[in-house]
């Protein structure tokens, strides 16, 4: 999707300021203000900024609490767009987070993204509002896994990054055991000692049902009653059998419905795999060494086996249920029948009242072991999940083989784009490789840096930032805009900004993509070059809205 131009009003439907943007190449949103003589000072009050963020609630930014623009609630956004060749009017009143207007007609704010195909996270990537914390995250030092992953979709290192969430969520379970074990350290201490009390507790509970059941044998009353009795003791033991058998296949039932949802909700689909596929096809189909049938028989080996697997558990113990609870009718009102014809006899029936209280706390003393039970398996599931995760691990290392030429040719790049803004003496080297890390159940899986002579400077480190952007504007083929507002070029040397944005200019020229920025006067050294991109120029005498931000 491309932005066409943008309306404000005032929340008396005033028209404040319409900007139109370049559908291809660069459009600049110019500062024309000088430097603050202090630090303590801002240049942020004319607003280029708001009218990024504007452009952003337009591709599908949140619009409420923290994320609505502060002072300017109520104020309408209009905005033209493109998408597939097809334009379209768009809507939306800042922080009102429910009602979105396409074309006049009303969507939801999940609706809106859908219709206009908004993917927010890989948008994240090339919508840069503020000054970059890292080289792929804007929120932290540190990059997250979503940052990561987000990154591997869009350079189309897709078998990687399912290696990768693969890992990273075993890598989670482990965590969470860590947890669990140290906020019941007490617990853990002891669950021997209350597992081995409760099994005496069991013996001396089975003790005494089989003495209540001698007892009901003999005592003193008819042959007919002694023999019914008896059928009742066993009965109920039977009946009891039953249903612990249908609660147990129905948790079994419920496991497998568990795992069968969360393969579905698996990552990556079988349309996905097409789609990576018809994509790379387009363009790299050199790089490409699977076929599509290996991956869509990886995919189903990972999926659809499962489902039908589980499919056919749940049904098998389905219809187990349903013969065990027709027997189980028919069972309990026999149950109720002979209890009905002894109920007489004092002496048998409080005998059973006794020996049904006992069997009920047999099994509770059987659920307590069991949850005891778990805790152990869950204490040592730790062992299990490391030894999947060094599977992982390898496989992680295939899929970079397989992918080495791709990578390559990312690295190439930034190799030259680099030597052009700089000349050849940076030796730049992006690393997209498998972490090596001795605390391989703990570090991020996935590393991904971005290097050159002379980084330690602010200003390097920001134009790194900056040519990442564009090795991603240059390779994906999903998201067709960039935007970077000033503070990614503050402290750059002014001599460097211009070969770094007349670089952004020619990739997404050449990529037939809009490059957004807003820049201030006093960033750079002569103006000139950008005057023919300027679509709207702001200053303090001519603010955005004409207030103060």
């Amino acid at each position: 999707m491309k932005i066409l131009n943008i309306e404000i009003y005032s929340p008396s439907h005033e028209l404040l300021r319409e900007v139109k943007f370049n559908e291809k190449g660069l459009s600049v949103i110019y500062g024309d203000v000088e430097k603050p003589k202090s630090e303590n000072e801002t240049s942020n009050s004319i607003g280029k900024t708001v009218l990024l963020k504007m452009i952003n609630l337009v591709f599908g930014a949140k619009n409420s609490g923290n994320d609505t623009i502060k002072g300017l609630n109520d104020y309408i956004v209009k905005a033209t767009v493109k998408l597939d060749n097809a334009i379209h009017n768009v809507e939306l009143t800042i922080g009102d987070s429910k009602n979105y207007y396409i074309d006049h007609e009303k969507y939801t704010y999940t609706k809106y993204k859908e219709a206009l195909n908004i993917k927010r996270d890989l948008l994240s990537k090339q919508i840069m509002l503020e000054k970059r914390k890292n080289l792929i995250s804007n929120l932290s030092t540190k990059a997250n896994k979503e940052d990561i992953s987000t990154v591997l979709k869009l350079l189309y290192l897709d078998n990687i990054n399912l290696v990768f969430r693969k890992i990273k969520k075993l890598q989670d379970n482990i965590d969470l055991i860590a947890k669990f074990n140290n906020s019941n350290k007490d617990d853990v201490k002891n669950v021997e000692r209350e597992l081995f009390d409760l099994e005496m507790k069991k013996k001396k509970v089975d003790f005494e049902l089989e003495s209540l059941s001698e007892r009901i044998k003999k005592l003193k009353v008819s042959e007919e009653i002694k023999d019914i009795s008896q059928q009742r003791v066993e009965l109920d033991q039977n009946i009891k059998s039953k249903s612990e058998l249908v609660k147990i296949n129905s948790l079994r039932i419920e496991n497998y419905s568990q795992l069968i949802n969360d393969a579905k909700k698996s990552d990556i689909t079988a349309l996905d795999v097409t789609k990576i596929y018809e994509n790379a096809k387009i363009e790299i189909p050199s790089l490409i060494k699977k076929k599509l049938e290996e991956v869509e028989k990886f995919y189903l080996s990972l999926s659809e086996d499962k489902i039908n697997l589980y499919s056919r558990q749940i049904s098998n113990l389905e219809k187990k249920n349903k013969q065990l609870m027709q027997e189980l009718a028919v069972e309990s009102a026999e149950l109720d029948r002979l209890s009905e014809i002894i109920s007489i006899n004092a002496s048998v029936l409080e005998a059973i009242k006794i020996y049904d209280l006992k069997s009920k706390e047999k099994m509770d003393i059987d659920t307590s072991i069991a949850e005891i039970n778990g805790k152990m398996a869950k204490i040592n599931d730790s062992k299990n999940i490391k030894s999947e995760i060094d599977v992982e691990l390898i496989k992680l290392e295939e899929e970079f083989n397989e992918t080495k030429e791709l990578i390559g040719n990312y690295k190439e790049f930034i190799y030259k784009i680099v030597g052009k803004i700089y000349g050849d003496n940076r030796q730049p080297y992006l690393n997209i490789s498998p972490t090596d890390s001795n605390r391989k159940y703990k570090t991020m899986p996935v590393t991904i840096e971005l290097n050159y002579d002379g980084d330690s400077g602010e200003g390097l480190t920001s134009s790194k930032y900056l040519i990442f952007d564009y090795l991603i504007m240059n390779y994906n083929n999903e998201i067709n805009v960039l935007i970077e507002d000033s503070s990614c070029f503050e402290a750059i040397d002014r001599r460097q900004i211009k070969n770094i944005i007349n670089e952004g200019i020619d990739i997404s020229n050449k990529k037939d993509k809009q490059y957004i920025i807003s820049l201030n006067k006093y960033l750079l050294d002569d103006s000139e070059f950008i005057k023919d991109y300027i679509v709207v120029s702001l200053n303090e005498n001519d603010t955005l809205l004409n207030i103060k931000f």
